[in-house]
Parts: structure tokens; C-alpha cells; sequence
């Protein structure tokens, strides 16, 4: 497995890198979030643009990232827009998902940017390309909210997201049993030892806790901790985040 540089991180080598997302609504809210997650020094950033009130105006958009980069300094930014149909705030057609992923990928201040690869798997290729040509970094993303797809379901759709041209796979399930977190994490170790782009997998809720701190050992490059609300369930504070992750290291 290679690993991805981005500003001074290194996605893929060490300990997980923690992530904390950002859901503000309005602009005061995402600056105050952005200004608080710093205080905490995460590894990256994610801005969870699908609660932005003002998502579908570009010139804000920029002027929003612009504002969160004076904050953020040298620390990464994820651009997000999670739609409805992964278990976000966004409903919206694939047309202008395209369209607002390829406007912010102007934007220098955004390092990656996440692509809901199962929405239009064709026509997501077609994006990640795109994207990739102007100079960002992506993340083919899948979530279910809903369930734990099968041991192999996982295993395939991490092995598509390597051959989707993406630079990081990230896969999001929801767990009925300690088996489902199991099967997660066997899928995890085997993408990781078998497949090219660095891995982010998590299992969601409280029983799944287990697979975000554990990403060093079965191989998930990232975790996300909480300043504040989480943005998907069973997600920790970022303090208790790093204490088990260095008590595991130990």
C-alpha cells in the first residue's frame, strides 16, 4: 500500500491521523467550529459543506474556505458534500453534485475532496479524474447507515474504490452484531495488505467503537474524533481518541 502526502500529514504511515469534522450552518458557526478543532490540533479537517447554508453560491463556498484556511494554517482540508442518500444533509442531483464538486475543486485552500463513488460509479470515474487533474487529492467514499454489508460485499467495493482512480478509500457501516464489526475490520486488513490507495473504514454506533481506534493495527489510515457534535454515530472525542490510540501503541 502506497502512502498519500498532503501539506506535512502522511496518510497511510504511523499511527491513524484524526480527523475532526466541521457542521456548521452559518458562516459564524463554521468559523467558531474550524477555530475550536484547531485548539485540539487534529492531523486534518473536514468540512461537512452539506450543512452550509450557502452551499449552492460558489463565490461563498470560496469565501468560506478562504476564512477556514486563515484558521487552519498548514492543516489539511477535506471537502465533503455527504447527500441524503448517504446518510447526509444534502439532497441533490447527480448533475449538480458534479457541478459543486468541480467548482470547490478551484479552490486552493481544499487539499481533498470526498466523491460518493456509488452514486453513478461511471460517471464518479469521470469526476475523480477531473478532479485529480486540477491538483486535488480524492476520497471515494461508501456509507450504510443502515447495515453491515456481507465480509465480501466490503471486500469488493474497497477493492473498486482502488480501481476507481481515487488516492484514499473510505467505507462507513453500521453494525447488528460484534460479527458485523469483525467482518468490517477483516475487510479493512485485507484492502490494506492487498490493495494500492490508503484505507478508512469505521464501523458506526457504540458497538462499533472498536474499529475507530484500532485503525493501527487492522490498518485504517484515519479516524475521526469530535470537537463538539458528531457528525455520524458512536464518533469520540478527540482527547479520549488519543489516549486508547497511544495506550494501544504502547
Amino acid at each position: 500500500m502506497k502512502t498519500i502526502r498532503i501539506r506535512e500529514i502522511e496518510i497511510g504511515a504511523g499511527m491513524p491521523k484524526i480527523c475532526v469534522p466541521v457542521t456548521g450552518v452559518t458562516v459564524s458557526e463554521i468559523l467558531e467550529q474550524t477555530a475550536q478543532a484547531v485548539e485540539k490540533q487534529p492531523d486534518l479537517l473536514e468540512w461537512r459543506a452539506d450543512f452550509f447554508e450557502s452551499l449552492t453560491e460558489p463565490e461563498k463556498v470560496h469565501e468560506m474556505a478562504g476564512k477556514m484556511r486563515d484558521i487552519l494554517k498548514n492543516i489539511p482540508m477535506i471537502f465533503t458534500v455527504r447527500t441524503s442518500r448517504e446518510g447526509g444533509n444534502c439532497h441533490i442531483s447527480t448533475d449538480d453534485y458534479i457541478s459543486l464538486l468541480s467548482q470547490a475543486a478551484e479552490n486552493p485552500e481544499i487539499d481533498l475532496i470526498d466523491v460518493e463513488l456509488y452514486r453513478d460509479v461511471p460517471q464518479m470515474k469521470v469526476l475523480i479524474a477531473r478532479l485529480k487533474e486540477k491538483g486535488k487529492r480524492v476520497i471515494a467514499s461508501n456509507h450504510h447507515f443502515d447495515r453491515t454489508p456481507v465480509r465480501t460485499t466490503m471486500e469488493r467495493i474497497l477493492a473498486e474504490m482502488d480501481d476507481s482512480g481515487a488516492d484514499i478509500r473510505k467505507l462507513a457501516v453500521m453494525p447488528g452484531s460484534p460479527e458485523n464489526v469483525l467482518d468490517l475490520l477483516y475487510a479493512t486488513s485485507h484492502a490494506n495488505w492487498s490493495g494500492k490507495a490508503p484505507v478508512i473504514t469505521m464501523s458506526m454506533g457504540s458497538l462499533g467503537s472498536l474499529s475507530r481506534i484500532s485503525g493501527q493495527i487492522f490498518g485504517s489510515a484515519v479516524t475521526f474524533g469530535t470537537v463538539g457534535d458528531a457528525s455520524a454515530p458512536g464518533q469520540l472525542a478527540i482527547d479520549e481518541l488519543r489516549i486508547i490510540m497511544k495506550i494501544l501503541k504502547l
